[in-house]
């Protein structure tokens, strides 16, 4: 059998269309794909001496904002915040998985709509405790990441962490075993 005219320009019409077609499919395909960031076991390393006392060190793991804060010796008995009824993924106020621990990670985006909280050492003239505060919509929280205001439907989120040899490590499981 021999090939004609016709069956040449259907063949070559139809490998356009098929190049086209890839040509289109591979954007969506690699926007839809999760990023190289969000799907790596990212482990953060940080010197809790380069974050000051009721500071903030601000970094990233996975993707995201990471908060690292360091609060004073004794801080938890001195400060009495109004806590909503909201809880984490373990079902427990962010603030019980701290106990005891001047520093430590929370991941720095609002549970509201995604914003990226301030922090507020010296409190503000609403209220004049430490906070954390989404300036977009009004959501508050407490440095350990406890909503107190606002509409926040649950506390910030917490990575795995564990402090080791004077370290804090984000991404490891330690005083808090898995994100929640």
């Amino acid at each position: 059998m021999e090939a004609t005219r016709r069956d040449f320009l259907g063949f070559a019409l139809g490998g356009m269309g098929i190049v086209g077609a890839l040509g289109v499919l591979y954007p969506v395909v690699k926007t839809l794909a999760p990023s190289a960031a969000s799907t790596t076991e990212a482990k953060v390393e940080i010197d809790p001496e380069k974050v000051p006392e009721m500071g903030i060190r601000v970094t990233s793991w996975k993707g995201k904002p990471l908060f690292v804060i360091k609060l004073p010796e004794g801080f938890e008995g001195k400060h009495n915040y109004d806590v909503k009824d909201t809880f984490n993924d373990a079902g427990k106020l962010n603030q019980d998985l701290f106990k005891g621990k001047r520093v430590f990670a929370l991941i720095g985006v609002c549970t509201h709509l995604g914003c990226i909280p301030l922090w507020k050492p010296e409190g503000d003239s609403d209220l004049p405790e430490p906070h954390l505060h989404c300036p977009c919509h009004g959501g508050l929280y407490t440095p350990w990441g406890d909503v107190i205001g606002g509409p926040p439907p649950r506390p910030l989120w917490v990575p795995p962490q564990k402090l080791e040899g004077g370290r804090l490590i984000v991404g490891e499981p330690g005083f808090v075993e898995r994100l929640v």
